[in-house]
């Protein structure tokens, strides 16, 4: 985070923000908690601060961490960044809406851990990096659809997903940690590669679940249809 020039701040919604300079001197918003009750969330675009509009850039660390009340989450196309933990251990949440036009770049570390509710989520073109246990713990996931824009899926990203049944990995994805598929006993893997890519871990898939290589997207959605 750059330099902060207004401390926490409560929108009527109940979103805590910050004001925040980047390095051009351009104002953003980081959104930094939620003390709100309803059970769907809409995070705005931008905020009004003293008569100026201000975009929502980016969901702080632990920014939405344990909330209880939250059903659904509407996550605008202006922000960038989905910060550590930022939706962890939302147990209630099922439905996260991110649209096609998003600019969102990187979901963090545990951004959606132990959202055990969760059934499914759409990763938009835009995301380049998936986190260490970004979605660890969602049991209820069955199915997700990695962009080719994806470059980098870290550790345990998917571990403890026991319900995810496939998953397409494009070849755009030149890193993969370990243990990315842990405890995901129902899954099966498609790949757009031929083989295992030089810069994926050694124990990237170590349940051992079945793997379908030289696979393209028509081919996957045809499988699964």
């Amino acid at each position: 985070m750059w330099n902060c020039i207004s401390s926490f701040e409560i929108s009527d919604e109940g979103l805590h923000f910050v004001v925040v300079l980047d390095e051009n001197g351009d104002k953003y918003i980081t959104i930094a908690g939620y003390n709100g009750s309803s059970t769907n969330v809409i995070i705005p675009s931008s905020i009004n601060v003293n008569g100026e509009d201000i975009p929502v850039k980016t969901i702080a660390d632990n920014a939405f961490y344990n909330s209880k009340t939250i059903i659904s989450v509407t996550i605008p196309d202006s922000v960038t960044t989905i910060g550590y933990s930022a939706f962890g251990s939302c147990y209630n949440l099922t439905t996260v809406t991110i649209s096609e036009g998003s600019q969102l770049t990187s979901i963090g570390s545990s951004a959606f851990g132990g959202c055990s509710s969760l059934t499914s989520i759409y990763i938009p073109n835009s995301v380049t990096t998936i986190g260490y246990s970004a979605f660890g713990g969602c049991s209820s996931l069955t199915s997700i659809y990695i962009p080719d824009s994806v470059t980098t899926i870290g550790e345990y990203a998917f571990s403890y997903c026991s319900s995810l049944t496939s998953i397409y990995i494009p070849d755009s994805v030149t890193t993969i940690g370990e243990y990315v598929f842990y405890y995901c006993f129902n899954l099966r893997i498609y790949c757009e590669a031929s083989s295992k890519p030089s810069g994926w871990n050694l124990n990237w898939n170590s349940s051992n679940r079945p793997v379908v290589w030289n696979c393209t997207y028509d081919e996957y959605l045809e499988t699964i249809a």
